[in-house]
């Protein structure tokens, strides 16, 4: 049996990595990932799926780095040479949001760390999204630190889950 090729970074083409398609593939690209921590960049266009009155509510920030989850899954998955699995969002703990919304133009980092995992496929992880960059006109509204949203994602992804 031939053991499949370990993904390197970054990795630009994420889609295949989702079980997601389209306008609704977020991320841009995966910067850094391991077993138990995901980095990936996404930017916000004036075309993205999730824009309302000129920029994405940072709530909406919970998706991206939901997707940043089920990146760090598909990432293993392909390692393993397993397809990519459903996952489902369940909820979220500790949520901050420290802006009201992210403007088109944006570049974001997203941080996505293992807190706990059992057997069955439920998890917790701990994640954050920051701005890298934005519009000279609107880096005043934005956090100095960067810090736009960070929430720890309780997710389930089961074993005997569909494939995409």
């Amino acid at each position: 049996m031939t053991r499949p090729t370990p993904l390197t970074c970054p990795i630009t083409d994420t889609a295949p990595l989702l079980p997601h398609s389209g306008h609704m593939v977020l991320l841009d690209s995966i910067t850094e990932y391991s077993g138990s921590h995901l980095r990936a960049t996404a930017s916000i266009g004036g075309n993205h799926i999730l824009l309302h009155g000129g920029g994405v509510p940072c709530m909406a920030g919970v998706e991206i780095m939901a997707q940043g989850v089920a990146a760090l899954a598909g990432c293993a998955a392909c390692n393993a040479g397993e397809p990519v699995r459903l996952g489902f969002l369940l909820g979220t703990r500790k949520l901050e949001l420290f802006a009201d919304s992210i403007p088109v133009g944006t570049a974001l980092k997203i941080e996505v760390d293992l807190s706990t995992q059992d057997q069955s496929g439920m998890g917790v992880f701990d994640c954050a999204l920051y701005w890298t960059d934005a519009p000279p006109q609107a880096k005043a509204a934005l956090p100095s630190d960067g810090l736009l949203v960070r929430a720890a994602l309780n997710v389930y992804s089961p074993k005997d889950g569909k494939a995409v």
